[in-house]
């Protein structure tokens, strides 16, 4: 055997990513998947380059948008169908209104990042 051991591994001494990450300024980022990345992004303190975190009320309000829309559009779906003696209109209307409240979050999820 004739060599360094542990050459050619990942975490052998003098390896390309290990000295990468020695270097001045480096934050060892390059070498992360893309959804580690973010990730790190996402959870970095605010005077970082990391986004802010929302607020913990954020999701009491995507979830009062799913149940506003069901229960809207339900109702008039529901309205709508005692009318016309649909009552296939109740559930169709309840549908609609998930999917519309759907969007609407990924409307506003979106846009949030952007002033």
């Amino acid at each position: 055997m004739t060599g360094s051991a542990g050459a050619g591994k990942p975490g052998a001494a003098g390896s390309e990513p290990e000295r990468q990450r020695d270097r001045p300024g480096h934050q060892g980022h390059e070498d992360l998947p893309a959804w580690s990345r973010w990730v790190r992004q996402r959870d970095a303190p605010a005077g970082q380059d990391g986004p802010a975190s929302p607020p913990p009320s954020t999701g009491y309000t995507y979830l009062s948008y799913l149940i506003g829309g069901m229960v809207l559009y339900g109702g008039i779906g529901w309205l709508v169908g005692r009318w016309t003696g649909l009552p296939l209109l109740f559930p169709v209307g309840m549908i609609v209104g998930l999917a519309l409240s759907v969007a609407l979050i990924i409307f506003r999820v979106t846009r949030s990042g952007r002033p």
